[in-house]
């Protein structure tokens, strides 16, 4: 399996077709291409670091690009509402996922035992700190989408042709 490696530009001829999203506007500005392709460079390591191989990546490049544009239109969001009450973003994040519990003994046992094949031979307390700071970060990512769809009800978001 061949890692990625970065380096694939928004715009890119793979299998002689050619990709390419439409520019999204937040209340009339635009999301800079230089946003969406750094939320496409993360999104593509991520899939990447936890087994994705590279042929699965490009085959799905055009929905990597789909997400990352709106992961992008999210961040913009959030800097507007952080801007407008006088905070950092990364202050309005930590404020907006509080309140999520972590996960419990059960919780982290269930998923071990629902993911046995993914952690081989490796016994519940060798990876329970892995599977709580997985099983929190989803529950935090379902808080924060709330969020921003929250926001993204009170914004404008438009995507027109390049």
């Amino acid at each position: 399996m061949a890692a990625y490696e970065g380096g694939w530009p928004i715009r890119k001829t793979i299998c002689k077709r050619e990709w390419q999203v439409k520019n999204a506007y937040v209340n009339g500005e635009k999301i800079p291409r230089e946003a969406v392709q750094h939320e496409f460079e993360r999104l593509a390591r991520l899939y990447s670091e936890n087994g994705m191989p590279a042929d699965e990546l490009k085959r799905n490049v055009e929905k990597l690009l789909v997400q990352a544009q709106e992961q992008a239109v999210g961040a913009k969001l959030i800097l507007l509402r952080a801007q407008e009450l006088g905070m950092a973003p990364d202050e309005l994040v930590a404020k907006t996922c509080a309140g999520t519990p972590d996960p419990g003994e059960a919780e982290m046992e269930a998923f071990y035992r629902a993911n046995r094949e993914a952690f081989g031979k490796a016994e519940f307390v060798q990876v329970q700190t892995k599977i709580r700071d997985f099983l929190r970060h989803a529950a935090r990512g379902k808080v924060l989408a709330a969020f921003i769809a929250e926001l993204r009800g009170k914004a404008k978001v438009e995507y027109r042709d390049a």
